[in-house]
């Protein structure tokens, strides 16, 4: 396996700054406490990953046995199990485009052709505040995603921005309060729109050096345990499909963990409050 492909499978999990580790250390390794950081960073919650193998031939990486622990005082030990994850990478690796916000740099972008879940697990149960496990978590990240990429997530970013600052807020709101209809100025000098329209790709990018783009998420089998009370329901499902990560640009590598958890939670979520579910979950409050 050549350099290129080396690095670039690197800087896939998620994080740029790795190529003295890559000089001193063991691969798999690396990927197995990076995958580890990720899932905690976003989550809060401690997780588990039994090995990484990257392959020279097929430039296919599995990681064996992930499971992300469940919120503390709930009845399962873990939120999420995965028997086997697989990353493919595209044929065409790796590209570079001119990075806006860093002078006189260019942003490696990596192609993921399939990110894949093979059985996945996943428990959901209420907590004290009367939302789920999964809701709870979900919340979490996107508030640390606002966080770290706010041009990303204007509207909860602002959101969050205002519990910070409330008198700020408060005096922003005073002064549009002025209700007479303003006439929008229109632009039509093509430097500036240019100007403009460059500031905000730059916003939108960061300073990430390197970038991810998957092309395809999808779990093959996907178990939902619900617990209400006493009252236990599993629901099986097959070739569920979580779409793609990034657009042309691709992410931030260090934003793919916690956008690709966000993902994964807003389906559970999704297919838990889906109506054939929720009336068995009915079914079973009623024998109660």
């Amino acid at each position: 396996m050549n350099k290129l492909a080396l690095l670039a499978f690197a800087i896939l999990l998620f994080l740029s700054t790795m190529l003295w580790y890559l000089a001193n250390g063991s691969l798999n390794e690396y990927l197995k406490s990076q995958v580890l950081l990720q899932s905690h960073y976003y989550s809060g919650q401690k997780a588990q990953l039994l090995s990484a193998d990257f392959s020279n031939n097929t430039g296919i990486t599995h990681f064996t046995d992930l499971s992300i622990a469940n919120i503390e005082g709930l009845t399962q030990p873990q939120l999420i199990k995965v028997d086997n994850i697989s990353v493919h990478l595209a044929e065409l690796a790796t590209s570079q485009f001119d990075a806006p916000s860093i002078a006189k740099k260019t942003t490696t972008l990596v192609h993921v052709k399939q990110l894949r879940f093979n059985k996945l697990h996943a428990w959901s149960e209420v907590t004290q505040t009367g939302q789920t496990n999964l809701e709870v978590l979900y919340k979490k990240i996107e508030i640390q995603l606002a966080t770290d990429y706010p041009a990303l997530y204007p509207q909860l970013s602002a959101e969050l921005y205002a519990k910070m600052y409330p008198e700020r807020s408060e005096k922003l709101a005073l002064e549009n309060i002025d209700s007479r209809p303003k006439t929008p100025e229109i632009e039509t000098n093509q430097a500036i729109i240019a100007s403009k329209k460059a500031k905000q790709k730059k916003r939108l990018l960061g300073k990430a050096q390197t970038r991810v783009s998957v092309s395809s998420v999808l779990i093959k089998e996907l178990t939902l345990t619900m617990i209400k009370g006493n009252k236990v329901l599993t629901k099986r499902f097959d070739n569920i499909e979580l779409g793609r990560l990034g657009d042309e640009n691709g992410l931030d590598s260090n934003q793919l963990g916690g956008e690709l958890l966000r993902r994964l939670l807003g389906e559970l979520i999704r297919i838990e409050k889906d109506n054939p579910m929720a009336s068995l979950a009915n079914e079973l409050e009623q024998q109660e």
